[in-house]
Parts: structure tokens; sequence; C-alpha cells
């Protein structure tokens, strides 16, 4: 089914540039996009037609014509593409604000007594806070990279605040998981992948692992723990995908993990878009890179236990990427 979209289209004399320039503006605001030769598109949604509806009524009082048009068929342009429009636009604003996370990381980890650096953090982190609410506000076909800087902002905040976040009473302990098998589904992608490593690397360094087919019944017994799989013990939750939900339950909130959070859940759901029939809608570099590394280890691996042995050192680097190391 297609979307509803709303065409705007302006008209104004040369002698208006101050009011074309503020239409701009207000259209950037509400989270326009320009199509070609001064026409703009926005979602059909109620608020979107709202503002634009006051806009028309302003250009045409100071002079000026408006045009607002609801359609379903772009022309030539598809809706996927009209949403990668969106998404491009949106996912550069994140990016900025993450490249600035990602330099106040940097003099923390070579600063991290300067008390100016500090001082200097905690305000951008107010600020950030309120851009990345403001960004979500216009994301209209999200692509997951708000998901990643809310995790980089967490990171940040948890490198500021000595290394970790509080992330409450965890509903699981580490002890009552010791010499378990754990299982879930042959044939592993990212939020499976991880996970296990998230195991092994957190939770039992010597856990087990067994792939069933996805039509397999689960083993039943104490020995075993089912995830990422349809009535598993740990599987997505809400928004949350496995990997999430694993970190939460036993309270692993560090600052590699939180950085690779972002990462899992931005390829997880390009996955889940395309398995649907639609497009990944450009994931972030960071992710992008992962993903690609990712693929190139499947096709190289002759079986699933070759693929998690490679994708435990992919990680394993990834995390040691992502670790402050202080001093140096």
């Amino acid at each position: 089914m297609n979307n509803t979209w709303i065409v705007f289209s302006l008209s104004l004399p040369a002698r208006l540039q101050s009011l074309r320039v503020k239409a701009l503006r207000r259209m950037a605001a509400i989270g326009a996009v320009p199509l070609k030769n001064s026409l703009h598109l926005l979602p059909d949604l109620p608020g979107c037609r709202e503002h634009l509806g006051w806009l028309s009524q302003e250009i045409e009082a100071g002079g000026g014509e408006a045009v607002l048009l609801t359609c379903s068929d772009l022309g030539g342009l598809s809706d996927d593409a009209a949403k990668q429009l969106f998404r491009q636009v949106r996912d550069a604003e994140y990016a900025d604000v993450e490249a600035e996370a990602t330099r106040f990381a940097l003099q923390l980890s070579a600063s991290p007594e300067d008390l100016a650096v500090h001082r200097d953090t905690r305000t951008f982190l107010r600020k950030a806070e309120r851009r990345l609410a403001a960004i979500q506000e216009l994301d209209f076909f999200p692509s997951g990279r708000g998901e990643v800087l809310r995790v980089a902002l967490d990171a940040l905040a948890g490198v500021l605040d000595g290394g970790e976040v509080d992330a409450g009473t965890p509903h699981c302990r580490m002890q009552d998981f010791a010499g378990r098998i754990w299982v879930t589904r042959e044939h592993p992608y990212i939020d499976r992948l991880s996970s296990f490593w998230l195991v092994r690397r957190r939770i039992d360094e010597h856990a087990a692992i067994r792939f069933i087919p996805a039509n397999a019944e689960l083993p039943q017994g104490p020995e075993f723990v089912s995830f990422d799989m349809t009535g598993a013990d740990f599987t997505h939750r809400g928004e949350m995908v496995t990997f999430e939900a694993i970190a939460a339950d036993f309270g692993i909130r560090d600052v590699a993990v939180r950085r690779l959070m972002g990462i899992v859940k931005a390829i997880d759901l390009a996955d889940a878009l395309l398995e649907g029939g639609g497009e990944d809608g450009g994931l972030p570099a960071e992710a992008r890179a992962v993903k690609d590394v990712l693929d190139g280890l499947i096709k190289i691996s002759r079986d699933d236990a070759e693929l998690l042995e490679r994708a435990m050192l992919l990680f394993d680097a990834l995390e040691a990427s992502y670790t402050p190391t202080y001093g140096e």
C-alpha cells in the first residue's frame, strides 16, 4: 500500500526574498524535504498539514502564492525513494551530533581528570539530549540511526560517570546460568551471534551453544537456555532486540556493550525491513561496515560453528575499539 504525501509549492517574487528565506526555514523546521522546482515533500500527517496550512496563509498574506496537494503517486519517485530522502536528512543530523559525542569521548579518554572537560561534556550532553529529541520528532521514517546516537550518548554519559551507566537491579544472576547450553536457531545473524558473544564475554566464559532448525522443538531441561527464538527464554521484547534484552536482564551496561547495542539494533532493523520486502533505509556508516564484514564472514565460513568463531573475534575487536583507555 502506497503512502499518502503532501506536495507543497511556493512562488514568491524576487522582492520578497526575506519571506522566501523565512518560508524555507519553516519548512525545514517541520521536516519537509525539497524535491525540485520549488516543490517540497512531507508525509500526509495531521501535524504536517496544519503547519503547512499556516505557512500557506503567511505566504499569501505577504504577497506570494502557495499550493498544497495531497497525492499517493509521486510520478517517477517510488515511496521507498521518497522515504530515503527523509532518512538522508535526519541521518545527517544524527551523524553531526554523534561526531560531537565522539569528540568529547576522545577528550575524556585523553584527559580523564580534567574538570573543564567534564563540565563541557555535561553541557554538551544536555544540549545533545534536546537535539536528539528534536530530530526524532521529525524522523518520520527511522533508519535506526537515532538508536545508534541514543546508545552513543548513553555511552558518553557512562564514561563521564566512571565507565558504566546505572541499569537498575538486574533480573538474572550470572551464577545461575553457569555451565548451561544456550540454544538458538541455525544460520545465525547479527542478533544471535552478538548475543552469544555477550553470554561468553560477560555471563559464562564456558557457555556452550547448540543450533537447531527453525521448526524444531526447544530442548527441555534445566541445562538449556534458549535465545532469539519464538518462545525463548531471552528474545525480542517490545522494541528491544535479543542482545538488548540479555544485557538488561543481567545488568550489563558497560561502555562497549552499549556501543555495540546500537550497531546490533540498526543492522537487525535493516535486516527485518529487507525480509519484509522493503529497503534498509541506509545504515549508519559504522553499522554498514560491521554488516559488510559479517556478510563476508558468512560467505567464507563452512558452517555455523566456524561463523560463530569468526564472529566472536569480530565482536572482540569492536569491544577493544570501543573501550576507553586512560593515560595513553
